[in-house]
C-alpha cells in the first residue's frame, strides 16, 4: 500500500497564497498528509491543520536550519512555499532540501529572478515579441509621460505582490513624491502607461508539467469591485482603478488569452504554476505581471475544479501524467472575510530551534 504524501505548505495565513494552497489540498479529504507552518501564531490557516508549527520569519537567520530541521523530523514529501519571502530563501536550498528527502516546488532560481524584477521582465517581454504596457525604469520617466501622457502607474520593481504600494500617478508631483518614498532605491522603481479599464482585467493560471509541458490552464475575468477594487481615482472626468492581490470575477473559457499565457510560460521556461497578469486593449493583450508560484487564486480555481496544488503534486512529485480539467466556466467567484475562533490553550507555540 503506497504510503500517502506529506505536504507542507507554508506560511499559511488568512490573506496568504499559502492559505490558497491548503485550501485546496483540504477539499481533497485525505488524500495527502498536510502540515503547515507560518510565523505569526495568529495565522489562520494553523488551526485547519493538526500538524502545525511557528516558524521564524524567512529573513530570520534561522530560518532555514529550521526548515531544514522539520523536513528529516516531519518526514516531509513535498514543500509548498507560501509566500514570495520563502520562495526567495528555499529555492537555492533547493539540493539541501533534496538531500532531507523532499522535493521543493519552484522554477529556476534564475526564472523567479527575471520575473520578480519587473524591469527586467518587461524589456525581456518587449524584447521576445509580447506586448507590454509602455514601461520606463526610474530614470525614464519624464519620456514615458512624453509618449503616453498623464496619468501612468508606479509600483516597485520588486516585491508588489498583491499589489502593495502600487500607485495612479496623475502628474510630475505626484511622481516625484512616489520617486522620495523609495529614498537610496529608485532603481527599484518601474512606471507604466495606465492599459485598459477596470473591466478590461484579467488573472490567469498556467500549469506546467516538469517535463515542460503545458497541463492545462485557467482565466478568471476580474470584476475590480469590493475587496478586488485597490487604488482608484477620477482624473479629467474619467476613473482610473487598480486591483488588489484578492481577484474575484467571472471564470471564463477564451481560448485566445490562454493560448497566450500557455504559450509565455514555456517560453520563460516555468514549471510547475505560473500566475500571469494582463489587461486587453482592443485586440491587444498586455501583461503586467508574472508570478512562477501559485497564486491569491488558487482557492477559487480550487473550487471550480482546476486545483492546482494536486495537479503539481500528481505531476512532479508521484510522477502521474495529468491534463486538461474539466473544471466549470460558469460560475461567478466572489469573496469574503471569514474568522475562526480558536482556544488559547490551543494556540500554537514557536518550534524549538534545531540542534
Amino acid at each position: 500500500m503506497r504510503k500517502t504524501p506529506r505536504i507542507l505548505v507554508t506560511g499559511v495565513g488568512g490573506g496568504s497564497i499559502g492559505h490558497q494552497i491548503l485550501h485546496a489540498l483540504q477539499l481533497l479529504g485525505d488524500r495527502y498528509s498536510i502540515v503547515v507552518t507560518d510565523a505569526d501564531p495568529f495565522s489562520f490557516g494553523l488551526y485547519l491543520v493538526a500538524e502545525r508549527h511557528v516558524v521564524p520569519f524567512a529573513s530570520a537567520p534561522n530560518y532555514a536550519e529550521t526548515i531544514l530541521d522539520l523536513l528529516r523530523r516531519e518526514r516531509i514529501d513535498m514543500l509548498l512555499p507560501g509566500t514570495e519571502a520563502e520562495i526567495r530563501v528555499l529555492t537555492p536550498l533547493r539540493e539541501q532540501i533534496a538531500a532531507a528527502g523532499c522535493l521543493l516546488m519552484a522554477s529556476s532560481a534564475e526564472s523567479i529572478a527575471l520575473c520578480n524584477d519587473k524591469a527586467r521582465l518587461y524589456e525581456w517581454l518587449a524584447a521576445n515579441g509580447s506586448d507590454v504596457p509602455k514601461s520606463a525604469r526610474v530614470e525614464g520617466w519624464k519620456e514615458l509621460v512624453a509618449q503616453v501622457g498623464f496619468p501612468i502607474v508606479g509600483k516597485p520593481a520588486n516585491a508588489s505582490s498583491g499589489s502593495r504600494d502600487v500607485a495612479i500617478l496623475a502628474n510630475e508631483t505626484e511622481v516625484e513624491r512616489y520617486i522620495a518614498l523609495f529614498p537610496g532605491a529608485a532603481s527599484q522603481i518601474v512606471f507604466q502607461e495606465y492599459v485598459g479599464d477596470a473591466n478590461s482585467e484579467y488573472t490567469v493560471g498556467v500549469v506546467v508539467s516538469r517535463s515542460g509541458r503545458i497541463i492545462d490552464s485557467f482565466v478568471l475575468h476580474r470584476v475590480l469591485s469590493g475587496m478586488s477594487l485597490g487604488a482608484s481615482r477620477v482624473i479629467g472626468g474619467k476613473r482610473y482603478t487598480l486591483s488588489t492581490g484578492y481577484s474575484q470575477g467571472v471564470i471564463v473559457d477564451d481560448p485566445k488569452i490562454r493560448a497566450f499565457c500557455e504559450d509565455l510560460a514555456l517560453r520563460l521556461e516555468l514549471t510547475g504554476p505560473v500566475n500571469i497578469q494582463l489587461r486587453t486593449h482592443g485586440d491587444d493583450i498586455k501583461v503586467f505581471e508574472v508570478h512562477p508560484r501559485f497564486s491569491g487564486t488558487t482557492s477559487i480555481r480550487a473550487d471550480a475544479g482546476f486545483n492546482e496544488p494536486d495537479l503539481v503534486i500528481r505531476d512532479q512529485l508521484l510522477g502521474e501524467t495529468v491534463g486538461r480539467q474539466n473544471y466549470r466556466t460558469d460560475v461567478a467567484a466572489i469573496r469574503a472575510f471569514r474568522a475562526i475562533l480558536v482556544p488559547l490553550k490551543d494556540m500554537a507555540r514557536r518550534s524549538a530551534a534545531p540542534g
